[in-house]
């Protein structure tokens, strides 16, 4: 009995390294996808390493600000930038590179900000000013609020740092004036250190934070889950029509189906386009599907461009369709369709943002990205959906699709065999 059960298994090993190219593809599929997610995340489990890079723009016309910014670049956590190629950020030119997909996030200090930090109780009328928070809509919460929360800490223990010494003067100086300097140190040091615990109320905030996108952007309020994850799921989504169409493409073959179609009246690219044209269809109802059912059941806004959510569609759907053709011609058997269509997707479904924000992943791996299709797709789809852009700012992107659909249609049909 353990001879048969040997026998039949290695039968079964026989022919599985008949196929040398199944059989690198079986072995390179995990190892790529741990490579491209293990750098792409890798910063957030190493401490001191991918540290959050904020653009700052210091336009405080005092130390308070200055303070502040330093001490969000101690912190293992940030990389403050406040200068570009050498020259000193301006708000203008944060909000361009924001806009740009360079950065995500920038903090404006306005110019009376240490004025109104430092300004004591005696002040006749009490101001406040706002420290502007410019942040790129497609950015999720989860990494805007911990950075909203530190910096409203050090906004809090910076305003009472400076406030409180001032406040202690006038209560003294209102209250208690004919006490000795020494009993009034002692005194203020006592109180303050109560105070600091909490004893006292405070009231509303001198300094406020407010949360802006950059100029140009028609976002009417921030976007919720669904904006910023269905684009990037919609999109993985749609390119597994690889496997169907190349599986098709090769059962066909097998099965004597082109070779008996060559012989009717018709060239062979009107016989490849015939093939292509259901599972180009397939994939645009599969996004009509996704967008429209994510609408209706969740509240997701399309944004306020349906011309461009129609072009950018029809252009991912041809990208998609294009790479089906390119797997159909190169691979020879059904495991190497299987093992070349998982590690496409699933490298090029990586790099491109689908599973992990671009944003958190190093400049050499977003770099990188934008040799996908995904990447180009998937910043369309949140310039329309998230951003509020319309036609004409997702233009090139729509090209670079385009450009890939052509390429992978062209080098498919050039390698393409009906036999």
């Amino acid at each position: 009995m353990l001879n048969q059960i040997l026998a039949l298994a290695w039968k079964d090993l026989k022919i599985f390294f008949k196929d040398p190219g199944a059989v690198a593809l079986i072995f390179l599929q995990p190892f790529m996808f741990i490579v491209v997610m293990s750098y792409a995340l890798g910063g957030l489990f190493q401490p001191g390493e991918g540290r959050i890079l904020l653009l700052a723009v210091n336009e405080d016309q005092g130390i308070q600000a200055a303070a502040i910014l330093r001490q969000l670049d101690e912190m293992n956590a940030f990389q403050v930038e406040t200068a570009w190629e050498g020259q000193p950020l301006t708000r203008e030119m944060a909000e361009k590179l924001i806009v740009e997909g360079k950065r995500n996030l920038a903090l404006v200090f306005p110019p009376d900000f240490s004025e109104v930090l430092e300004q004591g109780p005696a002040a006749a009328e009490r101001r406040t000013t706002k420290v502007l928070v410019i942040v790129d809509p497609t950015t999720s919460s989860q990494f805007v609020e911990p950075i909203l929360g530190t910096l409203q800490g050090l906004i809090e223990r910076s305003t009472y740092n400076a406030m409180m010494p001032k406040g202690l003067d006038y209560l003294f100086e209102r209250l208690a004036p004919q006490i000795p300097a020494e009993q009034r140190e002692a005194f203020k040091a006592q109180a303050q250190e109560a105070m600091s615990g909490g004893l006292l109320g405070g009231r509303e905030p001198v300094i406020t934070l407010e949360r802006r996108a950059p100029g140009g952007m028609r976002v009417e309020k921030y976007p919720n889950a669904f904006q910023q994850n269905v684009p990037g799921y919609t999109i993985y989504g749609i390119f597994w029509i690889v496997s169907l169409l190349a599986g098709s493409v090769l059962q066909e073959k097998r099965e004597g189906t082109f070779r008996r179609l060559l012989v009717a009246p018709m060239n062979r690219a009107v016989l490849l386009a015939g093939k292509l044209a259901p599972y180009y269809l397939i994939n645009l109802i599969q996004i009509a599907i996704m967008l429209g059912a994510s609408s209706l059941l969740f509240g997701m806004s399309l944004g306020h461009s349906p011309t461009g959510l129609i072009v950018v569609s029809l252009a991912a759907a041809a990208t998609a369709t294009g790479l089906g053709v390119l797997v159909s011609a190169l691979a020879r058997t059904e495991a190497q369709v299987g093992g070349l269509t998982v590690l496409l997707l699933l490298t090029m479904s990586a790099l491109g943002g689908c599973f992990v924000p671009r944003f958190i992943m190093p400049d050499w791996l977003k770099t990188i990205g934008l040799i996908t299709p995904h990447a180009w797709a998937l910043d369309a789809y949140q310039d329309l959906l998230v951003r509020g852009y319309g036609l004409q700012e997702i233009l090139p992107k729509v090209g670079a699709l385009v450009a890939f659909a052509g390429v992978f249609f062209g080098i498919g049909v050039w390698r393409f065999r009906f036999e």
